[in-house]
């Protein structure tokens, strides 16, 4: 469909400006433009998702420990990443440590919150 209104536009842009040295400049600059805010479009980030990798994983108020907890997150509810933040160094449990936390949203339970780098 999107396709389709472009052509047109393209059409009806043509017909109305002369198709000759000037026209011809316009309608080839309106058509640049829109190809590349078209592909701008399509480049767009696609908001970034991941998963709980720990059950009874926390989601809190703010990146660090001494937070409040706001829900819980496990494997299988999938999150949608808003940002990722410095925070608390944790240890992860697996010889890692990590002071990134990730601003989320529990898909499952709609809970937002952050949660620790190591188990998303």
């Amino acid at each position: 469909m999107r396709n389709l209104r472009n052509a047109v536009l393209g059409m009806a842009l043509a017909a109305i400006v002369p198709i000759s040295g000037l026209g011809t400049q316009l309608v080839t600059i309106a058509l640049e433009i829109r190809n590349a805010l078209v592909q701008a479009a399509h480049a767009a980030p696609e908001q970034d998702t991941g998963d709980f990798l720990a059950f009874g994983t926390r989601i809190r108020t703010e990146p660090r420990t001494s937070s409040s907890v706001r829900g819980i997150g496990n494997p299988g509810d999938r999150a949608t990443i808003h940002r990722r933040v410095e925070g608390e160094s944790i240890d992860c449990g697996d010889g890692r440590t990590s002071s990134q936390w990730v601003d989320i949203t529990d898909e499952r339970s709609r809970v937002s919150g952050f949660v620790s780098g190591c188990f998303i």
